[in-house]
């Protein structure tokens, strides 16, 4: 998946994991989630973020636990962002 595409499917899961804040606002996973694709789409659009933070995603995890009971939609959009970050950590131009 190019960048460009990266950044749509960010963008398309920001959006739903943000209609699910709005019908349970305060809801820590969700929040982690929010925060975790926000910094991928500052590290992908060359942002000066900490590259080594990569390695701390886990929202295809919180997705399993948190997410998908309540939209498998949304989920899936996590999971298939969770595959990407996978393949960031090998790519060059996100390695700390």
């Amino acid at each position: 998946m190019t960048n460009p595409e990266r950044l749509d499917l960010l963008q398309k899961t920001l959006g739903r994991i943000y209609e699910m804040e709005k019908a349970t606002p305060g809801s820590l996973p969700l929040i982690s989630i929010h925060n975790q694709i926000l910094y991928l789409i500052a590290l992908i659009s060359g942002k000066p973020v900490n590259k080594a933070e990569l390695g701390e995603i886990n929202l295809g995890f919180i997705a399993m636990r948190e997410v998908e009971s309540q939209d498998a939609e949304a989920a899936g959009l996590c999971y298939k962002v969770a595959r990407e970050v996978t393949l960031m950590k090998s790519e060059p131009e996100f390695r700390a």
